[in-house]
């Protein structure tokens, strides 16, 4: 749909799966409409039904409190963390990124669990921070456990939630920003058809020393 201008409606397309229903029902979904009189600047990240995946082996679901302790101890890797600006110290951490609609709020990161179809295991996350809901832009990001690396899986997430962003939500633009020296997360997002705009020199610290990065877009 673009970038099309949008108006709240209050019929919420309901959650498939019993496992999450009610999750998303105090929500609403944007839908575009010509009206240039009716703008509506808290529509990004507030969102009515979960980016479906079809993959054979992973689904796409919320965080939850469970995922917690399996998610660190693959972030505090070294072959993960090295070429990310990612910097925890305890799993406690990443609490606040356990769904919970009570602390909703249009500007929210949002991070899903990519987890395995046959035991629910979680594989990786990915989602959205630095959200502006006045300019209909976030930025995506992602990560994955090694174990499941070489698959295809970063870029079929990737593709999955890009889409999601643009015609269910109405984000305009989806950038990321890749440490220079992150070659894999580059090749996912050149594969997912985001355009490389330049580098950011000192863009954000890791690990106590400011690192360059590239600016990708994905414009809707």
């Amino acid at each position: 749909m673009g970038c099309a201008l949008q108006k709240l409606r209050q019929d919420v397309t309901p959650v498939r799966g019993a496992r999450f229903a009610g999750r998303f029902e105090h929500l609403r979904i944007a839908e575009p409409v010509d009206d240039p009189a009716i703008v509506c600047y808290s529509c990004p990240m507030k969102f009515s039904a979960m980016p479906e995946s079809v993959h054979p082996d992973f689904v796409v679901r919320p965080m939850e409190s469970r995922d917690i302790e399996i998610w660190y101890d693959y972030l505090t890797l070294p072959a993960v963390f090295q070429h990310t600006s990612w910097s925890v110290t305890s799993a406690n951490e990443l609490a606040t990124y356990i769904w919970s609609p009570e602390t909703f709020e249009p500007a929210t990161k949002t991070r899903f669990a990519i987890a395995t179809r046959g035991d629910d295991k979680l594989a990786g996350t990915i989602g959205f921070h630095t959200v502006s809901p006045q300019n209909r832009s976030a930025e995506i990001a992602y990560d994955l456990a090694p174990e499941v690396w070489g698959r295809g899986l970063a870029t079929y997430a990737c593709g999955l939630l890009v889409g999601w962003a643009h015609t269910h939500i109405g984000i305009c633009r989806i950038q990321a920003a890749v440490l220079e020296s992150n070659v894999r997360s580059a090749r996912v997002l050149d594969r997912c058809g985001f355009e490389k705009e330049g580098l950011l020199r000192q863009y954000r610290m890791v690990r106590g020393t400011p690192g360059n990065f590239f600016m990708y877009s994905h414009i809707a």
